[in-house]
C-alpha cells in the first residue's frame, strides 16, 4: 500500500528537450506556410517520445492548428489502419455530416480506414489492383482538403506496433504532402528497440529518408543537468541536497525518463521522500533499494495493490487497449462495482489511465511497457486461459455483429486454448483476412488467412480461403507463394473434374505471371485456361482469356499473334452479343493499332470501345478508351484531340477516385507539357507522378515516366538527374530482359529513345547512334513502328549528322518518311521535314534547307512542340546568315534564345549565345522563364478556366459559351501556359486558389 499520508507526486516538468522543441516549432512554422512534411521520432520505450509530441501538440493548438493524435497498441497490431482510425475518428467527429460528406467526397473509402463511419460495403473484385491505390489517394486528398482550412498536425504513436497497411498509407501520404503546398505536419513515433523486428517499419523509414520525404529525430536519455533541473522543478526546491540526489538518480537510471519517473514515484510512495509543512524532506537518502528496471518497478507496485486490482491488471494486459470494465468484470467474475473499484485502484497506482471517450468510459495503460511487463509475468498457461475467457466474453458482447469484429476475436481465439477453439479461431481469422483483403491491407490479410488455413475446419470454405490467400500473396508481390496456392486449387479442381474452376484458376495464374513480367509463363497458363473453358462450354470465359492472351502478346511485341487472338475474341463477343466483352476487345485493339497502325483503324476501335463502355456503364473501359485515344493523338501530333481525351480521362479518374488511372493520364500530360513548353509545371507533375508510381509499384509504367522526366532535365543541363532516372528506367525496362526474361516493348523502346537523347545532348554522338539503332530494331521487329517514329529515329538521325554519317541519316529519314506517309503520321512528317532541312544544310544547299526548316518549325509550333522548334530556329539562323540574310538570321537566333531562356533550356541557350558572340551581337539576359510573372487571364479565358474546374468537357463548355470545341481547346492550351499547369486537375486547384483576369 502507499505510505499513509504521502503527498502525490505531481506531473513532472518537461525538461531537456529545448533543442527538439525549437526544431519542431520551426518545422511547424514552415509547414504552416505550405511546406508539408513528416517527422519521425525514434527512441527506446520510455524515453519521452509521447511527452515531446504532447508538448508540441499543445503548442500547435495554441497556434490555432487542428491537432489529432492516434495510437496503436499490441493487441491491435494486426488490425488494418488501426492507428489511422484512432487519429481520424476525432477529426471526423468534429465535422458535421454535411461537411464530412463534402470533405471525403462521399466515398465509401472512409469506412475502410475508420469502420465506425462505414456506410455501405463495397465489392472491389473488379478493381483489385487499383482499389487500394484509390483508398490511399482518397485518404491523402481528404487530409489535404482538411488542411486547406486550418493547418493540420497529425500524430501517429507507436508505429512499431502498426500493421503494414497503416505503414503503407503513411508512406503514401508522406510522399503526397512532402514538398507540396499542403499544410500538413505528420509526426510518427516508434520504439527503436523494436525496429529490427519490424522490417516493414524499417523499410518505410529508409525509403522516406532516402527520398527526402521525412526527417528523423532520435531522442536520447536526459543529461545529468537535465535530471537536476527536473528534480528541482518537480519539488520546487533549489539546494545542494536535492542536486546530490538528482546526480545519484542520474547515475542509477542513466537519464532514462521513465526510470527516473518510476524511481521518484517509488520514493514518494514509500514515504522516503515526503512533504511536511510545505517543505519536501528526505534528500539525505544515500542508497536506494529501489527498482533498477521497469520490470522490478512494476512488480513492486503490483505487490502494493489488492487481489482484485491485480487480477484486473492481468486481464487488462491480455485484453489490450481501451479495455471496458464490463469485460474485465465478466472475465474476472466480479460485479461491475467491484471491477470498477479495482480499475480505480490501478489508476491511482499509475498503471492505468481513464479515458472518457463515451458514456461507459474505457482505460489505457499509462505506458505500454507496463502492459508488456504484466503480460509476461502471467505465464503461458494463465495467458492462454485469459485469452480464451476474453475471446468468449467479447464474442458474447458483440452478439450478431461478432464478424464485424473478426480481427479482435481472431487475435484472442488464435492465442486461446487450441483444442477447444480451433474452429472459432479459423472462422474469425478467415473473416478478418477477407476483410483485410477487401480493405487492401494485404500483409495483414496474408497473415490472417495463412493462420486460418493452418487451422482449417469444416466451418471454413477451403476453396474461398485458398483463393483469398493467393490473391493476397499476389498483391504483395509473392507470386511464387500465390502460384503455389493456385496450383493446390488447380489440383483440387482437376481431381473433381471441375473444368470451369480449372479455367478460372489457370487464368488467375496467367494474370499473376503477366503482372510479374513473366509473359511466356502467362501465355502457357492462358492456353491451359482456354482448354478448360472450352471443356466447360463457357464461351464468355474463353473470350476473356483470349483478350488476356492478346494483351500479353502485345507486351511481347508479337503483333501478329495479338491480332489473331483479339480477332477471335471480337468474333465470339459479337456472336454472344456481350457488349461488355466487345468493349474490352475494342479497347485492346485500340492499343494494338495505336502502335501498329494505321491510325484510322485505331481511332475506329477507340470510338467503338468508348461507345460500348458508355452503353454498359463501365467507366473503367470508358476511361481507358479516352486514355488510348489521347495516346494515339499524342503520337500523331493531334493536340486538340489529345487535350480533349486527356480532359475526359482526368474527369473519369477523379470520378473513379483512382490515383492509378490518374498517373497513366498524367504520363500523357507530362510529355505534352514538354512539347508545349510548360516545363516548370511539367517537371513538378513528373516528379509527383514518379513518386506515386513508385508508391504503387507500377514497374511497367514507371520506366516511361522516368524517361519523359529526363527530357526536361537533359534540356536544362541537369545531366546527373537525367542519368540517374535513365539508369533506373534501364534497370526496370531493359536490363531484366538481358537475364532471359521478356520485357514489355512499350517500356523498353522509350528507354532507348531517352538514352539516345541523353547521349546526343552530352555529345556522345556515336553512342547515341548505337543506342538509337538498337531501339529502332526492337520497334520494327515488334511491328510497333510508331515508337520508332516518336523521337527515336529523329534523335538517331541527328546524332548521325554530327558524326557526318549522312548516308545513315539519309537512310533513317527515308525509312521514316515512308512509314509516316503510310500511317498518315502528322508529327512524324514534320520531323522528316526537319531532317531533310538539316541534311540540305550539311550538303550546303542553303536555300532548300531554309525552306524545309521553316516548314518544320511551323509544323512543330502548330502542334505545339516549342523547344524542338526553338532548336531548329538556331539551325535556320545559321542557314539564313550563310544566305546573306544576317538580319533574318539574328532575328531567328534571338527567338531561339528567348524561348530557351523562358524554358530554362540552358544548354541550347548557351549554343545560341555562342553564335551571338561570334556575330558580335549584344547578349540578352539569361533570365529563366520560371522566374517570370505569370500573365493574367483574359475574361474569356477566366470563364473557360472556371468551367474546366467545374468538370465540364470542352464540348460542354463550347455549347455553354456558344463557341466551337476547337476554340475551347486553344483557349485551354493558352490557360495552361499562362498559369503554369499541365492538367485539368491542376487548373482546378489554381481556380480554387483564386485567379484574376485582365477585365
Amino acid at each position: 500500500m502507499t505510505h499513509r499520508g504521502a503527498t502525490p507526486l505531481r506531473t513532472l516538468p518537461h525538461v531537456g528537450r529545448a533543442a527538439e522543441m525549437t526544431l519542431l516549432g520551426d518545422w511547424l512554422a514552415d509547414v504552416a506556410s505550405g511546406h508539408g512534411g513528416v517527422h519521425v521520432i525514434a527512441g527506446p520505450s520510455g524515453i519521452g517520445k509521447t511527452r515531446l509530441v504532447k508538448a508540441i501538440a499543445e503548442r500547435a493548438e495554441r497556434d490555432r492548428w487542428s491537432v489529432t493524435i492516434g495510437r496503436v497498441y499490441s493487441v491491435e497490431s494486426g488490425v488494418p489502419y488501426a492507428v489511422w482510425s484512432d487519429a481520424l475518428v476525432h477529426l471526423l467527429h468534429g465535422l458535421d455530416p454535411g461537411a464530412r460528406n463534402v470533405m471525403t467526397r462521399g466515398g465509401d473509402w472512409l469506412g475502410t480506414i475508420c469502420p465506425p463511419f462505414a456506410t455501405t460495403s463495397t465489392d472491389d473484385s473488379d478493381g483489385q489492383r487499383e482499389g487500394k491505390a484509390r483508398l490511399l489517394w482518397n485518404c491523402s486528398q481528404f487530409l489535404v482538403r482538411l488542411a486547406d482550412k486550418q493547418p493540420l498536425l497529425l500524430v501517429l504513436e507507436n508505429l512499431h506496433l502498426a500493421d503494414s497497411a497503416s505503414l503503407e498509407l503513411l508512406h503514401f501520404v508522406a510522399r503526397q504532402v512532402s514538398g507540396g503546398r499542403a499544410r500538413i505536419a505528420i509526426i510518427g513515433t516508434y520504439n527503436e528497440t523494436e525496429l529490427d523486428r519490424t522490417p516493414g517499419l524499417r523499410d518505410m523509414e529508409q525509403s522516406l529518408l532516402a527520398l527526402g520525404a521525412a526527417r528523423l529525430m532520435r531522442l536520447e536519455a536526459l543529461t545529468q543537468p537535465d535530471i537536476e533541473q527536473l528534480v528541482c522543478e518537480t519539488f520546487a526546491v533549489e539546494h545542494v541536497a536535492a542536486r546530490q540526489l538528482a546526480r545519484r538518480l542520474y547515475s542509477w537510471t542513466r537519464g532514462h525518463p521513465f526510470f527516473v519517473e518510476e524511481t521518484l514515484k517509488a520514493l514518494v510512495d514509500s514515504g522516503r521522500l515526503y512533504e511536511r509543512g510545505g517543505t519536501w524532506l528526505g534528500w539525505e537518502v544515500e542508497e536506494l533499494d529501489l527498482p533498477r528496471s521497469v520490470r522490478s518497478a512494476v512488480s513492486k507496485r503490483l505487490e502494493r495493490i489488492g487481489d482484485d486490482a491485480r487480477a484486473a491488471a492481468g486481464v487488462a494486459a491480455v485484453l489490450g487497449a481501451r479495455l471496458r470494465f464490463s469485460i474485465v468484470a465478466s472475465v474476472c467474475n466480479l460485479s461491475k462495482q467491484t471491477a470498477l473499484a479495482a480499475l480505480d485502484e490501478l489508476c491511482r497506482a499509475g498503471i492505468l489511465v481513464e479515458s472518457q471517450r463515451d458514456d461507459e468510459g474505457d482505460y489505457d495503460f499509462a505506458h505500454p511497457m507496463l502492459q508488456d511487463v504484466i503480460y509476461d509475468s502471467l505465464g503461458v498457461a494463465r495467458t492462454r486461459m485469459l485469452h480464451t475467457a476474453i475471446a468468449h466474453a467479447l464474442e458474447a458482447s458483440y452478439g450478431d455483429s461478432a464478424l464485424a469484429h473478426a480481427d479482435v476475436l481472431a487475435f484472442h481465439f488464435s492465442r486461446a486454448d487450441a483444442d477447444a477453439n480451433a474452429g472459432k479461431a479459423a472462422l474469425y481469422l478467415a473473416a478478418a483476412g477477407r476483410d483485410a483483403l477487401a480493405r487492401h491491407a494485404d500483409r495483414a490479410a496474408a497473415d490472417y488467412l495463412s493462420a486460418a488455413l493452418e487451422r482449417q475446419t469444416s466451418d471454413v470454405d477451403a476453396e474461398e480461403l485458398i483463393d483469398s490467400l493467393a490473391q493476397a500473396r499476389q498483391r504483395l508481390g509473392d507470386y511464387d507463394g500465390a502460384m503455389g496456392l493456385w496450383q493446390r486449387a488447380r489440383g483440387e479442381a482437376e481431381r473433381h473434374s471441375n473444368h470451369a474452376r480449372c479455367a478460372r484458376v489457370e487464368r488467375r495464374m496467367g494474370l499473376a505471371c503477366y503482372w510479374s513480367g513473366r509473359f511466356e509463363e502467362a501465355l502457357a497458363h492462358f492456353d491451359a485456361a482456354r482448354t478448360s473453358a472450352t471443356r466447360a462450354g463457357d464461351d464468355s470465359l474463353a473470350t476473356q482469356i483470349a483478350i488476356n492472351r492478346g494483351t500479353c502478346w502485345q507486351s511481347l511485341g508479337k503483333a501478329h499473334e495479338a491480332k489473331r487472338d483479339l480477332s477471335e475474341a471480337l468474333e465470339t463477343a459479337a456472336r454472344l452479343g456481350d457488349s461488355a466483352l466487345l468493349a474490352r476487345t475494342h479497347r485492346a485493339l485500340l492499343f494494338l493499332h495505336t502502335f501498329l497502325g494505321p491510325p484510322e483503324t485505331a481511332l475506329a476501335h477507340g470510338e467503338k470501345a468508348l461507345s460500348l463502355g458508355e452503353e454498359v456503364g463501365d467507366n473503367t473501359v470508358v476511361w481507358s478508351a479516352h486514355y488510348g485515344l489521347a495516346t494515339l493523338a499524342g503520337l500523331t501530333g493531334d493536340s486538340p484531340s489529345l487535350l480533349h481525351h486527356v480532359g475526359r480521362a482526368e474527369e473519369l479518374a477523379e470520378e473513379l477516385q483512382s490515383p492509378l488511372l490518374r498517373i497513366y493520364t498524367d504520363e500523357i500530360s507530362i510529355e505534352y507539357a514538354f512539347g508545349s513548353g510548360n516545363w516548370d509545371a511539367g517537371v513538378a507533375l513528373a516528379e509527383r507522378t514518379i513518386a506515386t508510381a513508385r508508391a504503387l509499384n507500377q514497374k511497367i509504367l514507371l520506366p516511361r515516366v522516368l524517361v519523359w522526366a529526363t527530357y526536361f532535365y537533359t534540356a536544362r543541363g541537369d545531366y546527373d538527374r537525367a542519368k540517374q532516372y535513365l539508369d533506373e528506367a534501364w534497370a526496370l525496362g531493359v536490363a531484366r530482359g538481358s537475364r532471359g526474361r521478356p520485357i514489355e516493348v512499350h517500356s523498353q523502346v522509350p528507354v532507348y529513345a531517352g538514352l539516345a537523347n541523353y547521349y546526343l545532348a552530352i555529345g556522345e554522338y556515336a553512342r547515341a547512334v548505337e543506342t538509337g539503332e538498337q531501339g529502332i530494331e526492337i520497334a520494327f521487329r515488334s511491328g510497333y513502328v510508331v515508337w520508332a517514329i516518336h523521337r527515336l529515329i529523329p534523335v538517331t538521325a541527328e546524332a548521325a549528322f554530327w558524326v557526318r554519317d549522312t548516308a545513315k541519316a539519309d537512310a533513317l529519314r527515308t525509312r521514316m518518311r515512308d512509314e509516316c506517309q503510310r500511317m498518315g503520321h502528322k508529327l512524324g512528317l514534320v520531323w522528316v521535314a526537319a531532317g531533310e532541312g538539316i541534311i540540305a544544310r550539311l550538303r550546303e544547299d542553303y536555300a532548300r534547307s531554309a525552306e524545309l526548316l521553316r516548314t518544320a518549325i511551323e509544323g512543330l509550333e502548330e502542334i505545339p512542340w516549342v523547344f524542338d522548334a526553338a532548336r531548329l530556329r538556331r539551325w535556320l539562323a545559321d542557314v539564313l546568315i550563310r544566305l546573306g540574310d544576317q538580319e533574318g538570321g539574328i532575328r531567328e537566333l534571338r527567338r531561339s534564345h528567348e524561348t530557351c531562356a523562358n524554358l530554362g533550356a540552358r544548354i541550347e541557350m548557351e549554343r545560341a549565345r555562342e553564335m551571338m558572340k561570334a556575330l558580335g551581337i549584344r547578349l540578352p539576359s539569361r533570365e529563366s522563364g520560371s522566374g517570370k510573372r505569370v500573365a493574367k487571364l483574359t475574361e474569356r479565358e477566366t470563364d473557360i478556366a472556371r468551367l474546366v474546374a467545374a468538370r465540364k468537357s470542352n464540348k460542354e463548355i463550347a455549347m455553354e459559351l456558344g463557341i466551337s470545341a476547337r476554340t475551347v481547346t486553344t483557349h485551354v492550351a493558352n490557360i495552361f501556359g499562362k498559369l503554369g499547369v499541365s492538367s485539368r486537375g491542376e487548373l482546378a486547384d489554381r481556380i480554387r486558389e483564386g485567379i484574376t483576369s485582365d477585365a
